[in-house]
């Protein structure tokens, strides 16, 4: 009878360990590697990231979060990327400057202008936010600029990337 008791203590343990994780990847925090030059200089191929999933159960994404969310395209691929416009906001591309209901956007984290083309305007749709990849180098980034992805819906918000917890180029060879 001990031993009865012994395995059905150690299985609530085990089941509660494991809906415990499985909360804690879901809504609140979860690792994820960057494939790919997207959202180069900011974040490099094989970052590996910490995401707040928790943030935006509270709150909005706002302009300058960078966020992680389900490919509209591939709901299996989740894509990484900067939020430019929130609901409401008027965004435009010309002569590779980017411009926020009218204003030139100042923008530190990019190391080119944009080279692919005018583009917009366009009205950010209530419930999505525009994004695009820091990489503004012609054809480096798949973002709310193409029809693939479009401005992104809440729902497909995954979260905020709050921290890159190792970057494989810093890393010292012996």
């Amino acid at each position: 009878m001990l031993q009865v008791r012994r395995l059905y203590s150690w299985a609530m343990v085990l089941i509660y360990a494991c809906l415990f994780a499985w909360t804690v990847n879901h809504y609140g925090i979860a690792l994820s590697v960057v494939s790919g030059t997207s959202m180069q200089p900011t974040l490099h191929d094989g970052d590996h990231l910490l995401i707040n999933k928790f943030q935006f159960l509270l709150e909005k994404p706002t302009v300058g979060d960078v966020i992680t969310f389900r490919d509209p395209s591939d709901p299996d691929r989740y894509l990484v990327k900067r939020v430019i416009g929130e609901p409401g906001d008027i965004i435009e591309i010309r002569d590779g400057l980017l411009y926020r209901n009218g204003k030139r956007v100042q923008e530190p984290y990019i190391d080119s202008m944009i080279e692919d083309g005018d583009f917009g305007p366009v009205k950010v749709k209530q419930e999505t936010v525009f994004v695009m990849g820091d990489n503004r180098h012609r054809y480096a980034s798949r973002d709310s600029r193409y029809s693939g992805v479009g401005m992104v819906p809440y729902a497909l918000i995954d979260g905020k990337v709050e921290l890159i917890l190792w970057r494989p180029s810093l890393a010292v060879s012996l």
